[in-house]
């Protein structure tokens, strides 16, 4: 027999063994099945990561809320402070109001 020539059996000139056995279909199977398997463990993979980076973001989107509502606060608690000083409320007074002391006297320049 020459090297790499077949050799003949029951199942007909040229056709090779392993094609006639029944366990070729069954590797095939296999093989596609794992394939399948691996896509769908990938999609899954990439479907989590996608939904991770989407809560990372409106976690940053809360801090940075949660930052500026802080400030907010801080600002209304300075501003109630200072509305507990009788020298601010003078000041707010006379600037908005226009109100003078009794002994005082205004002079408006007009243009």
């Amino acid at each position: 027999m020459a090297f790499g020539a077949r050799k003949q059996t029951k199942g007909g000139p040229g056709i090779p063994r392993y094609r006639r056995e029944g366990n070729f279909n069954m590797y095939r199977l296999f093989y596609y099945a794992g394939v399948f398997l691996i896509c769908c463990l990938l999609l899954i993979i990439g479907a989590q990561y996608l939904g991770q980076r989407q809560a990372e973001q409106e976690l940053l989107e809360y801090k940075t809320r949660i930052e500026k509502l802080e400030q907010r606060r801080q600002a209304a608690e300075n501003e109630i402070a200072r509305l507990h000083d009788l020298d601010y409320i003078e000041i707010q007074a006379r600037n908005r109001l226009g109100l003078v002391k009794p002994d005082e006297m205004i002079f408006q320049l007009e243009d």
